[in-house]
């Protein structure tokens, strides 16, 4: 599955520990929360470019290889499942890994409610969000993720889903969408949680209008981790990030996000002196920042960027 594809890279994420696995449940209640709940989501889904950044129907198969290794994502008729799409699949991860944390019982098949999820990943709660929860399933459901795994010099291919099956368990008024709803995940992303390799999001997170504004966000999450910066040349993050667009139009995207700087965690600078240009990621925390470039001796690259910034 991904994160065994992914583990011998990746390692985990910081939050991973050692233990034994938590007590099985047939059907995990989320509790109807709304505030209280830290937003956690998996290293495999953050490494690669799986969701679609298109706010249109993605049919396009996407093909993303690195190191002798390629992920193939898949789509059905309905298109890609979305960065947006996601939400769900973050929402359930987190009170998964909130409950086990707590000692209950969780198990890979979990029962929610659609307002307390709408409400907490700030969507709309007008009509038709609760018809787009079972859209968003159907995307979720019908995209196939292809990885190439090698065992004793021999290549296979494995397929799978994001989520196994959902089920609509109460209607709206109108019967197309979702108050109340079942959702099986798969078994990589349960494991995934459950081994806790996972990262902790800022609660910022789902403010975060822009699908790139989102991917840019989880990949500095994935990558800065203790450092106070980490840059990336503009064409391997767009590999990364999942963009289809012509490379100009990409880099246009990229500084038009880098006007409004308002990812959480991080502030965004386009270091223009190197070819490619790459993206720099700086922590909002000065105090760490200024040490880092004091001790690194990049005082005056730091400033350069800063004004840039200014310019």
């Amino acid at each position: 599955m991904l994160s065994d594809f992914l583990a011998d890279e990746s390692g985990g994420g910081p939050d991973a520990a050692a233990g034994s696995s938590p007590a099985q449940a047939d059907l995990f209640v989320v509790m109807e929360t709304v505030h209280d709940w830290p937003i956690k989501d998996d290293v495999s889904t953050m490494e690669f470019p799986i969701f679609s950044l298109s706010k249109k129907p993605d049919t396009q198969i996407r093909t993303y290889s690195r190191a002798g290794k390629t992920v193939r994502v898949i789509p059905s008729a309905l298109g890609a499942a979305t960065l947006f799409d996601k939400d769900l699949l973050i929402y359930c991860i987190s009170h998964i890994v909130k409950a086990a944390d707590a000692g209950m019982k969780v198990g890979r098949r979990l029962k929610l409610s659609s307002h307390p999820f709408l409400v907490s990943t700030k969507r709309s709660t007008g009509g038709t969000a609760y018809e787009g929860i079972v859209d968003m399933c159907r995307r979720l459901k019908g995209t196939t993720i292809e990885t190439n795994v090698k065992t004793n010099e021999q290549e296979r291919i494995e397929g799978f889903g994001l989520i196994e099956d959902y089920k609509v368990t109460q209607y709206t008024k109108n019967g197309k969408g979702a108050l109340e709803l079942e959702v099986t995940l798969s078994d990589w992303l349960y494991r995934a949680a459950i081994a806790s390799d996972i990262l902790t999001l800022h609660p910022g997170y789902f403010s975060l209008g822009q699908a790139l504004e989102r991917r840019l966000y989880e990949l500095g999450r994935k990558h800065c981790g203790q450092q106070a910066w980490f840059c990336i040349s503009l064409p391997l993050l767009q590999e990364k990030a999942g963009s289809v667009q012509e490379a100009r139009y990409f880099k246009q995207e990229i500084k038009g996000i880098l006007k409004v700087n308002r990812l959480p965690d991080f502030k965004l600078y386009l270091d223009t002196s190197t070819k490619p240009n790459q993206l720099v990621y700086v922590t909002r925390d000065s105090r760490k920042l200024m040490l880092e470039a004091t001790q690194k001796g990049r005082i005056d690259w730091l400033a350069g960027l800063l004004q840039q910034r200014l310019a």
